[in-house]
């Protein structure tokens, strides 16, 4: 009876100090401090927040005391979560041919094709093996859908294009037409192809089915990569994984005597099968292997009534870290990706300092999303706070460095019952709620909260919208121009042409959906994933 008065009245001090109303709490998310925050955990002397390197540990240091300032309570002593991360360092061949009759097609490592592998072993070594085109390589039963079919390709190299077949045939018969399913996603082609028991996979890359440069492929597999190992070495995947360029794509399909594009139609087609390609290829891998720990940090502000229920605000704290063999400059600063998600849920802290609520807010800075969502993968593997009293997530990752929109985007609209808070709260703000604009890019299996979907946790990731509050401003093509010209580049450097006006209202609208359901009982539910 004594420890229930003493919590009872722990709680009740706890709200007595929270009486600040609503309004004041949203002036706590303010642009200055916003821009402050993004400029430290952006700045040269974070070297880039690479996991397990000198820029993590600058990036913990901060984040810690801005979580202490914060009021935010550790429920592990020291808010870490630690983990082990295998940082596998290739050396890559240098050159790789593809060889039929005597012929051959010759690649060139980072500028024509690139190829790591998640085995922690110091050498992988593939002798020349048959290479087969595996359309999509997807197998899908819902979709009525299976590259595989008819053919084996264990112990041989595939071939696949990246996205889903409706994307490419532009028929919405056909998957979910233009809007990419996790069937579309690089990290699906590779599971996949682990379980069919191929030696090594390559992605042809095409800059608007990716929807990203090929640069970007590049800058992400050159250089040390991070997996969590299964046990065994992760010997269970593929011995590679990697991506080619679509113009020796083509040279190497012609190689075969076909023609890429008509391949490709085919590929998105019902019925298509899959075909060897009569040639071959071979690859060698050296690692250089290092274990390392990295850290999820984990900060609380308990409920006054329903502590043991959380809502989670969730951000990535890493980035690609430094490049050395880079001149000038080599610090890959990723302000907006992800200095600015950070800083983001760091304000919503600030704003849920002053008032009640009733569940508790946890906010989560996670670590290595970067080399594939790791850092949430861990978590939901091995959860600090108990998944089943996990009312909602909201993810952070990138925000609006463009101005005032009149709509937003919700990532996987239609996915969760969060849609209503949504609606709800952008109507206050004047704000249309549209679904991603870019669905073939598929956003939302791209960033941390997709480890909670598919735990049952329903999450809701926004983009900024696309319609300028000024009416003049093209944000589509100022997106499209910063994601060719910095993302994931060496230039992704706060900006003091940056409008941050739309971020802050983005940020407050997360806010005011997270203090409803902090306060409201609901239990919303996932209605697909």
């Amino acid at each position: 009876m004594k420890k229930f008065i003493t919590a009872a009245l722990f709680i009740a001090a706890l709200a007595a100090l929270k009486s600040q109303t609503l309004d004041e709490a949203l002036k706590q998310i303010d642009e200055t401090s916003l821009i402050e925050r993004v400029k430290i955990l952006s700045s040269d002397e974070f070297l880039g927040r690479a996991p397990g390197h000198e820029g993590e540990e600058k990036t913990i240091d901060y984040l810690k005391k801005e979580f202490v300032k914060l009021g935010l309570k550790s429920p592990s002593g020291n808010y870490e979560q630690p983990f082990e991360l295998t940082e596998l360092t290739p050396e890559v061949t240098p050159v790789i041919d593809f060889i039929k009759d005597g012929k051959k097609v010759s690649l060139k490592h980072a500028d024509e094709f690139v190829a790591v592998t998640r085995q922690a072993r110091e050498e992988i070594e593939i002798p020349p093996t048959e290479v087969i085109f595996a359309g999509y390589g997807i197998n899908a039963p819902e979709y009525g859908w299976n590259d595989f079919e008819g053919i084996d390709v264990k112990n041989k190299i595939i071939i696949v294009m990246v996205n889903d077949p409706g994307f490419a045939a532009k028929d919405t018969s056909l998957f979910t037409g233009r809007a990419m399913t996790y069937y579309g996603r690089w990290t699906y082609k590779y599971e996949e192809a682990a379980r069919q028991g191929a030696a090594g996979i390559f992605i042809i890359h095409e800059t608007e089915a990716a929807s990203y440069p090929w640069e970007v492929v590049r800058n992400g597999r050159v250089g040390p990569q991070f997996f969590i190992e299964d046990g065994d070495k992760n010997s269970s995947r593929a011995k590679f994984e990697g991506w080619i360029t679509y113009d020796k794509a083509k040279e190497i399909f012609e190689l075969a005597g076909l023609d890429l594009q008509n391949e490709l139609e085919n590929a998105a087609k019902p019925g298509f099968r899959s075909k060897s390609l009569g040639l071959k290829t071979s690859l060698k891998i050296k690692n250089k292997i290092n274990r390392i720990k990295t850290r999820n940090l984990i900060g609380v502000l308990p409920g006054s009534e329903t502590p043991d229920e959380y809502l989670f605000y969730m951000a990535h704290w890493d980035h690609l870290g430094y490049d050395p063999d880079l001149t000038g400059d080599n610090i890959y600063n990723g302000a907006r990706d992800n200095a600015l998600g950070v800083a983001s849920i760091l304000e919503i802290a600030e704003a849920f300092s002053k008032v009640d609520h009733k569940r508790s807010i946890a906010f989560v800075a996670l670590a290595a999303e970067e080399q594939g969502l790791l850092g949430s993968e861990y978590y939901v593997k091995n959860p600090v706070l108990p998944l089943e009293k996990t009312i909602a997530a909201f993810n952070i990752d990138g925000g609006n460095i463009f101005g005032k929109t009149k709509d937003i985007a919700v990532l996987g609209l239609g996915n969760s019952e969060l849609d209503a808070y949504i609606n709800k709260t952008g109507r206050k703000y004047g704000k249309m709620i549209v679904p991603d604009p870019s669905p073939e890019a598929g956003g939302f299996y791209r960033s941390d909260h997709y480890n909670f979907v598919k735990a049952g946790i329903p999450s809701l990731y926004l983009r900024h919208g696309i319609l300028a509050e000024d009416g003049q401003t093209n944000i589509s093509e100022l997106s499209r121009r910063w994601t060719k010209e910095h993302y994931h580049k060496v230039s992704d450097e706060y900006n003091d042409d940056w409008n941050l006006s739309g971020a802050i209202e983005d940020i407050k609208i997360l806010f005011e959906i997270g203090y409803t359901l902090s306060n409201d009982g609901n239990y919303p539910k996932i209605l697909r994933r």
